[in-house]
């Protein structure tokens, strides 16, 4: 059978060069001159490294900012992989002019220059505004759990207290070996396999060097507990919340992220260490309308952001229209009736719940406590209520508004929206998730953890963009449109 042959080795090629090994139309050509038009447009508002002429010529941010776009959209985030791909990759080679940057220099970039990561990625989307791709009328907001780069083993007071406890104790055990003479020889013996020829008090002092610094840390940790009302820490990323996914409880971020419904591209995206979004929705909007320069005309969220008041405070005041799922309603045993005149519910027993507290805080707004005083001896109570003074009912202060609101979500139109949420905003999570692997972060803090998401989102857009227009329309866009403004 006859074969297809490979060339020869050491055959030599003529009239070759870098830019004729990839196409004309190679999307590298967008990322290339996208970072190139958005960094000599607004070389003002990019951070500015110490400039001085001692030692060898440091790197340009443009070939960082080029080579972590490049990666992250194909999947590759860590540094000692991006530079091994600048010395194999031919299309890395041709975005960077052949630089291979070493991997602790690229690590170092992305840990101290956020804030020009941060601006490529506002520039990006402003000009994705201005030209249409993300509209900014129907925005989908979501939250996602993204594990931290930290152990699971998140520490509590408990468990801080139970290892200063044990450390301590061996820290006694060092100092008395150390004062006595008597354990010398036991001493030898039992280390002689370990440490053989090594000077017994120069290991114990080491010991008590080691244990002395594990003591520092935890007490540390115990001390930012306490000072921020946490109950677990992570002593590598205390930042990081002990959070609830689908993997059972993880160290982690809640990622939000508002995205336009145009093209499915990302708007906006905020890092939090909130355990759930309940409180996301208001900071969503406002940093949406900042990202793109445009506040949404309508906003579509899952149960998870179901606050009422704040759900009517952006109605009303900001005047965007608001489509959040309502979560289900526990099932009473017992039914309730709101009699005005009094002021106060009467159960299917026919027991008075009578008010108690006006305009308590909840997590969901606030609302007019009402409570029973005739629960004793009643049939249901068991069933009911497990509070010794009564049931307890919670009337929203704003049921008027609610009560509407709910027979306006109840419409097929407004149930369309909802469902149509999922189409829009679920997509992008799936594809960021793909591309992050089983590693999903590698820096630590909410900042930093920022720098990466900021990255990501940048390189998802590029995709859609690549997926939705074509080569020359996308890079006659880029040239002609006025960067500084951006």
């Amino acid at each position: 059978m006859i074969y297809i042959q490979p060339q020869d080795r050491n055959q030599l090629n003529m009239m070759n060069s870098l830019d004729l090994s990839n196409a004309p139309d190679n999307p590298i050509r967008i990322m290339d001159v996208l970072v190139d038009k958005i960094y000599n447009s607004q070389r003002d508002k990019f951070t500015k490294a110490k400039e001085d002429n001692i030692g060898r010529p440091r790197y340009h941010d443009i070939t960082f900012l080029k080579l972590y776009i490049y990666g992250y959209l194909h999947g590759i985030s860590s540094s000692r992989k991006l530079e091994s791909e600048t010395k194999r990759n031919i299309e890395v080679k041709w975005l960077l002019g052949d630089l291979q940057p070493d991997h602790w220099v690229i690590s170092n970039y992305r840990k101290e220059n956020g804030d020009s990561i941060k601006q490529l990625t506002k520039s990006f989307r402003k000009f994705l505004r201005s030209t249409g791709y993300i509209e900014g009328k129907t925005v989908a907001i979501d939250g996602t759990k993204i594990k931290a780069y930290a152990s699971k083993d998140m520490l509590t007071v408990k468990k801080i207290e139970k290892r200063l406890e044990n450390l301590n104790k061996n820290i006694e055990e060092y100092l008395l070996k150390l004062q006595s003479n008597d354990t010398l020889e036991s001493l030898e013996e039992e280390l002689a396999t370990e440490y053989i020829g090594a000077d017994i008090n120069k290991i114990l002092l080491d010991k008590y060097i080691v244990s002395q610094a594990k003591i520092e840390k935890l007490v540390e940790a115990k001390r930012f507990l306490e000072e921020n009302n946490r109950s677990s820490v992570s002593l590598s990323d205390k930042e990081a919340r002990l959070m609830k996914s689908r993997d059972g409880f993880i160290p982690a971020y809640n990622i939000q992220s508002g995205v336009d419904s145009k093209h499915n591209m990302i708007a906006d995206t905020e890092v939090t260490d909130e355990e759930n979004d309940l409180n996301q929705l208001e900071p969503m909007v406002n940093s949406i309308e900042e990202e793109i320069g445009k506040k949404p005309e309508e906003v579509l969220a899952d149960k998870g952001y179901y606050k009422p008041t704040k759900i009517e405070e952006l109605e009303l005041d900001e005047e965007i229209k608001c489509y959040v799922a309502i979560p289900d309603e526990k099932k009473e045993v017992s039914e309730f009736k709101y009699n005005k005149e009094k002021d106060e519910y009467i159960c299917s027993e026919r027991k008075p719940l009578v008010l108690k507290q006006k305009n308590k805080e909840r997590k969901n707004g606030y609302s007019d406590m009402y409570q029973g005083l005739e629960c004793d001896g009643c049939k249901l109570r068991a069933e009911c209520t497990k509070s010794k003074s009564g049931r307890i009912l919670y009337r929203p202060s704003n049921i008027e508004w609610v009560e509407s609101y709910k027979k306006r979500m109840e419409q097929v139109f407004s149930k369309a929206k909802v469902n149509k949420r999922k189409t829009i905003v679920e997509h992008p999570f799936g594809t960021l998730k793909y591309w992050m692997g089983k590693i999903p972060l590698l820096l630590r803090g909410k900042e930093k953890v920022s720098t990466e998401i900021n990255i990501y989102s940048t390189a998802y857009n590029i995709k859609r963009l690549l997926n939705i227009e074509s080569f020359d329309n996308i890079m006659e866009l880029i040239i002609g449109y006025d960067w500084v403004s951006a």
